[in-house]
């Protein structure tokens, strides 16, 4: 992704582990992001103050490597899907190349079923 966050995370993943990281590290990250922001907003205190800790963590105020990014109602990601292929970059490594966006701001399906308090 050409996005400042998704730069800096390839960067640092490369460098600790010399190779280029997975869509599944990318999301792992992302996770951690998010977790970490919610964290933040309440100064660490889960136990204390845990409806202002799931409120935090809806509200997804992070810098996704993935590009744009929200919650949905059932805390489903809502995000763009790419079609990517894998080719040498060029550096001659196998690398992900961005072909097109399938659909922008796709959620859940099934999110308007979910009895989740919205």
């Amino acid at each position: 992704m050409d996005n400042a966050a998704n730069k800096q995370f390839v960067e640092a993943f490369q460098k600790e582990y010399n190779r280029r990281p997975t869509v599944y590290a990318a999301t792992s990250y992302d996770t951690a992001r998010l977790i970490a922001s919610a964290l933040k907003v309440i100064d660490g205190d889960v136990e204390g103050k845990p409806d202002e800790f799931r409120d935090a963590l809806r509200k997804a105020d992070f810098d996704s490597v993935r590009g744009k990014f929200k919650l949905g109602p059932n805390h489903y990601p809502i995000q763009d899907w790419f079609l990517v292929e894998v080719a040498r970059n060029a550096e001659g490594k196998l690398d992900y190349k961005h072909v097109e966006t399938i659909v922008e701001d796709h959620g859940d399906a099934y999110s308007h079923l979910c009895k989740m308090d919205k």
